[in-house]
């Protein structure tokens, strides 16, 4: 090899080792571990910083979300209703309101319905894929809709309402409802209506449900009922409204007293061996075959004595001659007079009667199977019943005295007789001041909204508007249906619930007529909320409330299953 060539090798291989190798010394390694090892040290203590800062960001965010959530949940949005954003405290006022409402008017018997107040809602089936959480969402939904579009539609016709005694009057309810549990104010109403309640919150709610009330209250009064519009509801409805007069027997089949085959099974003899002996299938059957022959010829034998009645009816007298010698059961009234389709059992004799096919002195014998009787049956008269009504104002004091269960009954009885004694005064001077004074009606209302004890019309004037016969208590009831009764005589009447201080208003429509004009005007508001509140729409964005969500899903599935179905139907149709 040349020295050129030498010299070009030797600067290739100088490329890669320019240098002479330098030996590792003991103390070059220690250095070396020592810079590996800072170097591994930072490295964890950077990936540990970066770990701390990201579990930092997460309870941060945790911690936060919490915040957010529970702040939402007591001060956000609950649920949206129309245009309303209605927060949990509202909603819950009118969800306990629902319970309260329910618990107020059917008590103890709550059980009967399947209720039990003091277990979850949600755990209790109110009807099939219904839960009484579910039902009680649903009523304060209803109540929400309807409330926001009352005051909605006020505001637009400019309707202006002062709640302020409505509120003043919540108030009051729960402070004495508050001493009577002996509980604060504060937690007798969170208990009443959900643990975000406030008074100041609560008297807002109750504030808007009175506008919503009285303007609804206004539309009402002021939707017109033509008679032309209750003659021909009449028309439609004659069934509803008339009455019949007849007369009625009743011949009850003279059942065996044969005992169940289960009974008998169990008292069957015994036999040698001491053992019950267990009735075959066809014993069984004959059993219940003999049993049912049995009771057919009783059936059987009561329709022969029925149609004998029969044959010997020729008139009203023959049949009351009659009565005596074939009921079966005196307690059953032999005449009925003014009786309503309704209030007539069997059904199938309501129905004999209100056919319109039906003439005086039509008779007639009708099976009743659930009663195992015939009845004979003797039609009379049918008719509209032109009953009046009457408009009539009252002050009522209540007599019902104070007593315990330690006092003794001479001490009961002295007390009721004061509270008595002091009733009858209050009322006397209450007439005595009505008396001396304008003696108008407008001052009778006056004292009746100052001084009525009556909870359903202290708030109005004492006024009890279009009363039918029978509805009040006996001697009320027989002082405003007195022949000689006239607007303005006023006196004091006393009743079971104590003294009334009484004013005649007047003669009101006929009963008949009166019903009728209710039944429309109730349907004509039906159909004014149900519009009203038609495009109201109800959102739900935290899933709080159940029922609305499987509402959804099923109306999802029915579109579903009606859309795939019509793909079907246009691919067959394809196909052809």
């Amino acid at each position: 090899m040349s020295d050129k060539e030498k010299k070009q090798n030797g600067q290739a291989d100088g490329v890669n080792s320019q240098k002479p190798e330098k030996r590792m010394t003991k103390y070059d390694l220690k250095m070396q571990r020592r810079k590996e090892e800072e170097l591994r040290q930072q490295r964890k203590a950077r990936y540990s910083a970066i770990i701390g800062a990201v579990i930092l960001l997460l309870i941060v965010g945790v911690l936060g979300w919490k915040f957010y959530d529970g702040y939402q949940d007591k001060h956000g949005t609950y649920v949206t209703v129309g245009d309303h954003d209605v927060q949990r405290s509202e909603y819950e006022y009118y969800y306990y309101s629902g319970i309260n409402n329910l618990y107020a008017y059917y008590g103890n018997y709550l059980s009967y319905m399947g209720l039990d107040l003091s277990k979850p809602l949600d755990e209790q089936a109110y009807m099939e894929n219904m839960t009484w959480k579910d039902y009680f969402d649903q009523q304060a939904v209803s109540q929400l809709k309807q409330v926001y579009a009352l005051t909605d539609a006020a505001e637009a016709a400019g309707f202006e309402y002062d709640a302020s005694a409505d509120v003043d009057d919540f108030a009051e309810s729960i402070e004495t409802g508050a001493a009577n549990a002996n509980m604060s104010a504060a937690d007798y109403l969170k208990s009443s209506y959900g643990t975000l309640a406030t008074m100041d919150k609560v008297k807002a709610y109750v504030e808007k449900s009175s506008i919503a009330t009285a303007y609804y209250n206004s539309i009402e009064d002021a939707t017109e009922i033509t008679d032309e519009e209750v003659s021909d509801y009449y028309d439609e409805n004659k069934d509803n409204y008339d009455s019949v007069d007849y007369l009625a027997c009743k011949i009850a089949a003279d059942m065996p007293e044969t005992e169940t085959v289960a009974a008998e099974e169990t008292t069957a003899p015994e036999t040698e061996t001491g053992e019950t002996e267990t009735l075959s299938e066809e014993e069984k059957a004959a059993q219940e075959a003999e049993k049912k022959a049995a009771e057919e010829a009783a059936m059987t034998a009561a329709k022969e004595k029925a149609d004998e009645m029969l044959e010997q009816i020729s008139d009203e007298s023959s049949f009351e001659n009659l009565y005596a010698d074939y009921a079966t059961d005196t307690a059953v009234e032999l005449r009925k007079t003014n009786a309503k389709k309704s209030s007539i059992s069997p059904t199938g004799v309501g129905q004999w009667l209100f056919d319109s096919a039906r003439q005086a002195g039509d008779t007639t014998v009708i099976e009743d199977t659930t009663g195992n009787a015939y009845y004979v049956v003797y039609f009379i008269d049918r008719y509209l019943d032109h009953a009046k009504t009457v408009d009539v104002r009252h002050i009522l004091i209540r007599s019902s005295a104070e007593t315990t269960d330690e006092m003794t009954d001479e001490e009961k009885a002295t007390a009721e007789e004061n509270a008595k004694a002091e009733a009858k005064q209050k009322a006397e001077d209450i007439y005595a001041e009505w008396k001396n004074g304008d003696a108008t009606e407008d001052s009778f209302a006056a004292l009746a909204e100052a001084n009525s004890e009556d909870t359903g019309s202290n708030t109005n004037g004492g006024l009890y508007e279009a009363v039918t016969k029978g509805q009040m208590a006996a001697s009320f009831n027989d002082w405003i249906f007195d022949d000689a009764r006239k607007p303005g005589d006023t006196e004091i009447v006393e009743t079971e619930y104590g003294y009334h201080v009484m004013y005649f208003v007047g003669d009101n429509a006929e009963a008949w007529y009166v019903n009728i004009e209710n039944t429309l005007r109730t349907n004509k508001m039906q159909e004014y909320i149900t519009n009203l509140t038609a495009d109201m729409e109800v959102i739900d964005e935290r899933g709080n409330i159940d029922y609305l969500h499987v509402a959804e899903t099923e109306t999802e599935s029915v579109t579903d299953t009606a859309a795939e179905t019509e793909t079907q139907e246009e691919t067959e149709s394809a196909d052809k």
